[in-house]
């Protein structure tokens, strides 16, 4: 989770004096309009963090909301076209959403899920791996699904190139799931012809715990006409010699409140008539503090230049972060660890996994949290260790591998 802005809490109380001093009428005026405080969020996010067009991006709701409302459009299981491409490690949440789809459709996950899985004592996924899957299973697949950055190894999947493979042979609709990505590595998801994308607000972009989550979906499959309109496969059965995939899909399948037009919306007609692009899949009016807090937060990333700035610090850190640890006087020594994210800064994010070996690293995480020393602790035997260039100086990455080594030290010596 990302650090709180400093400026923060004195735009919250301004925030909140203008909601005490009008009243109602805060929903429409104001610093921050309540009925559109997402607006500006999204036009900022799709400019300064995605590199997209303003249509194809909406902040709202949350990841796993959105990551159901765009599924529910974009998988359209056909005859034995059923499969849904995604890596073994998938999070959680994501494998919740896309086995409840599935159900939803009326089959079964064990036959419908393909996973990608590393090879044997490695732990990221090969690019001639994933292309090779995606070969073979290319008439069998109806939707990829992957992360734009894997959340345990921190490694970082090429995003153009596997949309390209999924549009070639699968002739699918290919999905991401930006969590680890979002803020950390610049972004180009029109050019990169992504089908669609979710992400969450917490952790690079520092939007605050439970933040709002974003979505993007490329203008080419935005819908044409204002009715909803849903259509849904007539036949999902898996023996059908049908194996042409569904892409003419009008319109989201899951609509709401926010998914009205603005300009209509409170004239409580009860006939919807969908805002365009991105904006129609949004689902309930959005909520004015969490607003508030990724406004401030997408403001400090606009005024240091945008993400191209961060990225080039950012691999700076990471990369003297791996130095101190492996090659210079601070080193540890190899037979106590191994690093599992990739050495390439082409294929990682921010974040440098670390694996130990015959250390209880439960223990290890507590020993630097006494040290004052923040990272993250994964089960088995990882460490997540993030410098974050926004906040993060190279004095901090230095500090922090002397409290890793003191940390080690203690933890072996009990």
């Amino acid at each position: 989770m990302g650090l709180q802005p400093r400026r923060l809490n004195a735009y919250l109380n301004d925030i909140l004096n203008q909601w005490r001093n009008l009243g109602v009428l805060a929903y429409h005026y104001g610093e921050l309009p309540a009925s559109h405080c997402d607006k500006q969020l999204s036009i900022d996010c799709a400019q300064w963090i995605v590199n997209s067009k303003p249509s194809e991006v909406s902040i709202t709701c949350n990841l796993t909301v959105n990551m159901h409302a765009l599924i529910a459009k974009f998988y359209r299981p056909k005859g034995a076209k059923h499969c849904v491409l995604i890596e073994d490690g998938i999070f959680p949440s994501d494998y919740y959403v896309l086995e409840s789809q599935i159900n939803w459709h009326g089959l079964n996950p064990n036959d419908c899920i393909i996973k990608l899985k590393p090879r044997i004592n490695e732990y990221c996924l090969r690019n001639e791996d994933i292309f090779h899957e995606i070969q073979k299973n290319q008439h069998r697949i109806a939707l990829i699904w992957l992360p734009g950055v894997q959340y345990v190894t921190g490694q970082l999947f090429n995003m153009k190139l596997i949309t390209e493979w999924g549009h070639q042979y699968c002739k699918c609709p290919v999905g991401w799931d930006l969590a680890h990505a979002v803020g950390n590595i610049p972004l180009f998801l029109h050019d990169w012809d992504v089908d669609m994308a979710v992400w969450c607000s917490y952790k690079y972009l520092n939007g605050s715990p439970g933040a709002m989550g974003g979505l993007f979906i490329h203008e080419k499959h935005h819908h044409q006409e204002s009715s909803y309109g849903p259509k849904f496969n007539e036949s999902n059965d898996v023996n059908s010699s049908d194996n042409t995939i569904i892409t003419d899909i009008s319109g989201p399948q899951l609509t709401g409140w926010w998914s009205h037009r603005t300009e209509t919306r409170f004239d409580m007609t009860g006939h919807m008539e969908l805002a365009k692009g991105a904006d129609a899949y949004r689902l309930s009016n959005p909520p004015l503090l969490l607003a508030a807090a990724l406004t401030v937060s997408i403001g400090i990333i606009k005024s240091c230049g945008g993400m191209n700035n961060l990225r080039e610090k950012s691999i700076k850190l990471t990369n003297y972060l791996e130095y101190l640890i492996t090659e210079s006087p601070l080193a540890l020594t190899s037979d106590q660890y191994g690093i599992v994210t990739p050495s390439s800064s082409e294929e990682r994010g921010a974040q440098l996994t670390l694996s130990f070996n015959h250390v209880n690293v439960k223990k290890l995480y507590e020993n630097l949290l006494r040290l004052g020393a923040i990272c993250d602790y994964r089960l088995p035997n990882f460490l997540r260790i993030t410098p974050i260039p926004l906040y993060n100086s190279f004095e901090d990455v230095y500090m922090f591998v002397k409290c890793l080594r003191q940390a080690l030290y203690d933890t072996e010596s009990v």
